[in-house]
């Protein structure tokens, strides 16, 4: 079950749409149900969705690597099979997924098909690429 961090909730509600809005880069760490990643139908379907809800807001997916495995753990072990990248141009643009079409349909399949998930909250100014 999804946990929304009130703490960053509240920041980010605090810099959308003000001067100090800025892009923003989030970095998604999922694990997968039912050995659904990565060629799964649930999984090809949910990425489907999913872009559509990015691009709808001017977001885009600048890369998604699978797991290899873990080198080094200092605390709980939680295996992941992928980790996304997602750019949105302000944090605003992020809040306004709210508003897609394709939000209501992204959420029921991400429900069904995710297990575990961490999403950390990044500069977005200088995103990496490939």
């Amino acid at each position: 079950m999804d946990k929304i961090i009130d703490a960053e909730k509240e920041i980010i509600n605090a810099i959308a749409g003000t001067v100090n809005d800025a892009p923003v880069l989030m970095i998604n760490q999922n694990r997968y149900k039912n050995c659904e990643y990565p060629q799964g139908d649930l999984y090809k379907k949910w990425r489907s969705v999913n872009k559509k809800m990015i691009d709808s807001v001017g977001g885009k997916i600048i890369w998604t690597l699978p797991v290899r495995g873990q080198v080094l753990i200092n605390g709980h072990l939680e295996a992941l099979d992928e980790i996304l990248a997602y750019w949105y141009p302000t944090h605003l643009s992020f809040l306004e997924m709210v508003n897609s079409p394709n939000r209501i349909e992204n959420f029921e399949i991400r429900k069904e098909l995710i297990e575990h998930a961490v999403i950390h909250r990044c500069d977005g100014t200088n995103p990496p690429k490939f």
